[in-house]
């Protein structure tokens, strides 16, 4: 499917015209006429990048036989793809747990990674090597005292990523209660990062709120996914213009997932649509030298 359209650019006020082709933002700028090249009308739309957002549910949901409402719920958030969240307790569980996921979303539309939270405690460098080799891009883990957070081996447990590099998010354990013990894992954290040159990120948005441009560069996301410039993937929210006292709720009336038009109006065409978990990004790999050693918006 191959396309143009125009899209107003938020930083300069102009309209730039994209390319959409085979599910991809083929060129940024177009300047020229293209014979026989559909121009699709955008003219009373505003047209968002679809975002990313971090998910607890998806995979339960499908495994419920919901798994179809659920993704038209988060579409009509503007979330066109996710962080998919796996919490295991054990190593020995690692393995099951990560293919009845991997299993659970074969029907999904959307793109996803996925995300794996465990107890710091039993964090360990071979569990750390295998969750390099099944290319996963991020580790939340919890800890439960400042003393378990500084005597962990964190070189040896880099070397087993290495080469590739795992984000790694740090989160006070529900026990941890005190505000004061809370802020003093926080910034012995900070510490620890800035002193090994970790890839983290200090404050991960929550469900249901969209991750920042630098986090999809310490991710591995951008460019391919929460933006429309050259290289990205076409994933986008279109809304009808209204005047400020008519304006009702915000919900998109066109969403495209890789150039494909999924909703137009109250139409929903999901089927035959395939996602994918995302296995080939490299964290980082697009962070300018400015953002190399920030780790919160």
């Amino acid at each position: 499917m191959k396309y143009e359209m125009d899209v107003l650019d938020v930083e300069t006020n102009k309209k730039r015209r994209l390319w959409i082709e085979n599910g991809k933002v083929r060129y940024s700028e177009i300047n020229s006429e293209h014979s026989g090249m559909y121009l699709l009308n955008t003219d009373q739309f505003e047209i968002v990048p679809g975002k990313v957002t971090l998910d607890h549910n998806i995979s339960q949901a499908y495994l419920d036989g919901t798994g179809t409402s659920y993704v038209k719920r988060l579409l009509l958030f503007g979330f066109t793809s996710f962080v998919n969240v796996i919490e295991i307790d054990h190593e020995r569980s690692f393995t099951d747990a990560l293919m009845k996921s991997r299993n659970s979303l074969l029907t999904c539309p959307l793109d996803y990674v996925h995300a794996i939270r465990l107890p710091l405690s039993r964090l360990t460098d071979s569990w750390m090597r295998k969750i390099k080799l099944e290319s996963i891009p991020i580790i939340f883990f919890s800890t439960d005292s400042l003393n378990q957070l500084e005597g962990m081996p964190w070189k040896r447990l880099l070397e087993g990523m290495f080469p590739k590099r795992i984000l790694l998010v740090c989160e006070a354990s529900p026990t941890v209660k005190g505000q004061s013990e809370r802020q003093e894992i926080h910034q012995a954290w900070k510490q620890i990062v800035q002193e090994n040159r970790m890839n983290s990120f200090f404050h991960f948005p929550p469900s249901g709120q969209a991750i920042s441009p630098l986090l999809a560069k310490r991710i591995g996301l951008f460019p391919k996914k929460g933006v429309l410039v050259m290289g990205s993937d076409a994933d986008y929210t279109m809304y009808e213009r209204y005047p400020w006292e008519e304006q009702p709720i915000k919900l998109p009336d066109v969403i495209a997932l890789k150039g494909h038009i999924v909703k137009a109006g109250k139409q929903w065409n999901l089927d035959q649509i395939e996602g994918e978990e995302l296995t080939s990004i490299v964290p980082e790999q697009f962070l300018p030298i400015q953002d190399v050693y920030r780790y919160e918006d």
